[in-house]
């Protein structure tokens, strides 16, 4: 079942407008509005504006990958000769971060008093998995009026987020808190409740309207190499989820070998030295190809964590043939794949560069595959429109892809998913919008009254308090004086540069004046039936034979075509 063509037809129009950063988010977040709510000092409508794409932006603000930080336009910014301009991203996560820090007590109370009552549908909906698919998609359909049941196997909400990620970097209290407002919205949540022994697919197909399975994916994969049976082997999936419910987890005084190079393998290591362990990292490729992204990174070097690059291990020893003793390892190096078409480089052993690492604990964390074996034989995933072989049975998250991957993906892919249930269900496919609050301002606020942001440095890099003596969190949330100087470093993409063309002189003031070549002159020849048009030199001409055109994707909204134009013809407009 495909999305409708009107649905797709609107995304397309929309993402047309948006800015980079809302282009770049798998959720489609519109970042620069809720800057500018920063700015306002109204973090609670700031808020609002995140939680109607994102839904967890407490969570997001401290786990997320910011691929829209990644594509922010000021590394874009050509700085004129003697000019100094920092290029590097607004810290767009940590902006988000501290909105959810600092909202009003009551805040879960007003927005409640605005979306409830909840015009009901009559439908009712079964989810399978209490993970962030599952609960983005239960918040979808609660708030397009299905009754919500979430079945969940652990004894916390939360999946992958809560069993996965440390409470030094997500404390289980923000989870729960988002968690509260679902229910608060009607869901019905039950914990220790696993499909296929505490509840049969049937059973659900019978007493639902529709059923999503979102069960993530949290069996980890071997890495296939001699020993790995010995005891002392603990996959790293299996060790932070004993962590975070609590279970005994005793390395204290042991040295322990992580194997990979995403969060896992980074959650499991720096997890160890906080229980008293001493932690490494083999990684079998190079820095520049590791998952885990610089935050990470930075975050094991503070914490003195090595990390081993080009290397593998090719076999797990043993001294009594049933502990860990020692990992036998071998350096790697990075070859072209076959064919030499590009594409992502294939780690190859070196011949005769093998060598021992002493260990008492390894701890694999190279995948993670879904657990279908509840599942019936036949059962398959039709991976383009989130259905499966049982008629109204769908899927999402982790459990859908096959793999592990990240919270902000999960949420933007659960949204699509939202979507095809209620197309399947006879809804419109089109999920609630939340009350927003109207914009003071519809000119571009910053060229004008801030021309020094360009130069501004970044200040908050997050790592502000790392501490390996117990779990509390170790990134600083960002101080309001903080959060105001970053928010101004925003270039504020939403706004477009305007020209009224039937006023435009063709002067071409604007276009000299600007640093990012984002204007243009484009000449056009005219229709010899057109009423201004005459012919000359060989050709036929016109008034109107040229016009100044914008890009879009290369304005930084420095407001200097604004300045030069002389008969105050350009202004700036937001799409919002």
């Amino acid at each position: 079942m495909e999305l409708s063509q009107a649905t797709e037809k609107r995304s397309t129009t929309v993402e047309a407008r948006q800015p980079p950063c809302q282009k770049a988010c798998p959720a489609g977040t519109n970042i620069p509005k809720y800057i500018r709510l920063i700015l306002e000092g109204d973090y609670y409508e700031a808020w609002k504006v995140n939680r109607a794409a994102n839904v967890f932006a407490s969570i997001c603000g401290r786990v997320c990958v910011h691929y829209c930080e990644t594509d922010c336009k000021r590394k874009l910014i050509r700085p004129r000769d003697g000019e100094t301009v920092d290029t590097r991203p607004v810290s767009i996560r940590g902006l988000k971060r501290f909105i959810t820090d600092n909202l009003p007590p009551d805040y879960q109370e007003r927005f409640l008093k605005e979306v409830l009552p909840i015009k009901k549908n009559g439908k009712s909906v079964a989810i399978i998995g209490a993970g962030p698919a599952g609960l983005v998609v239960a918040n979808d359909l609660l708030l397009s009026g299905c009754k919500v049941t979430v079945y969940e196997a652990l004894s916390q909400p939360g999946g992958m987020l809560r069993v996965g990620i440390p409470a030094y970097r997500l404390p289980p209290e923000i989870i729960l808190e988002e968690v509260d407002l679902l229910k608060k919205l009607g869901m019905k949540l039950k914990l220790n409740t696993a499909l296929g022994k505490d509840v049969k697919l049937a059973e659900l197909k019978k007493k639902f309207d529709v059923v999503l399975i979102a069960l993530g994916a949290h069996r980890a994969k071997l890495m296939k190499v001699k020993g790995e049976d010995l005891e002392g082997v603990f996959p790293g999936v299996d060790f932070l989820r004993k962590l975070s419910l609590g279970e005994d987890v005793n390395v204290q005084g042991k040295t322990l070998a992580v194997i990979g190079g995403g969060f896992t393998a980074a959650d499991a290591a720096r997890s160890a030295i906080r229980l008293g362990a001493r932690s490494f990292i083999l990684y079998r490729r190079g820095r520049e190809e590791m998952p885990m992204d610089e935050e990470e990174v930075e975050g094991l070097f503070e914490e003195n964590v090595p990390v081993y690059y080009l290397q593998a291990p090719i076999e797990i020893l043993s001294e009594d043939g049933k502990k860990v003793a020692k990992l036998k390892c071998i350096k790697m190096e990075l070859i072209e794949p076959e064919g030499g078409k590009g594409g992502r480089k294939v780690p190859v052993p070196i011949t005769n560069s093998e060598f021992e690492l002493e260990a008492d604990i390894v701890i694999p964390a190279v995948a993670q595959a879904p657990d279908v074996s509840m599942l019936p034989d036949n059962f398959e995933i039709n991976s383009e429109d989130f259905t499966s072989t049982e008629d109204g049975i769908f899927a999402a998250g982790d459990f859908h892809l096959g793999t592990t991957t990240n919270v902000i993906e999960v949420i933007g892919q659960a949204h699509k998913v939202s979507l095809a249930m209620l197309e399947y269900l006879g809804q419109e496919p089109e999920l609630y919008s939340l009350p927003q609050k109207e914009e003071k301002v519809r000119q571009s606020p910053w060229y004008g009254e801030d021309p020094d942001r360009l130069g501004r440095k970044k200040k908050y890099g997050g790592w502000l308090s790392v501490s390996k003596t117990g779990f509390q969190e170790v990134e600083d949330s960002m101080t309001r004086e903080m959060a105001e100087y970053e928010g101004t470093r925003c270039l504020q993409c939403d706004y477009f540069v305007c020209i009224d063309k039937e006023k435009c002189h063709r002067c071409g003031k604007c276009i000299a004046s600007c640093p990012q070549d984002a204007l243009v002159m484009v000449h056009t020849d005219p229709s010899p039936y057109q009423e201004d048009a005459w012919f000359s030199d060989g050709r036929w001409q016109s008034d109107k034979t040229s016009e100044v055109v914008t890009k879009p994707e290369l304005c930084i909204q420095c407001g200097n075509c604004v300045r030069a134009c002389p008969h105050l013809n350009i202004t700036f407009d937001c799409n919002s």
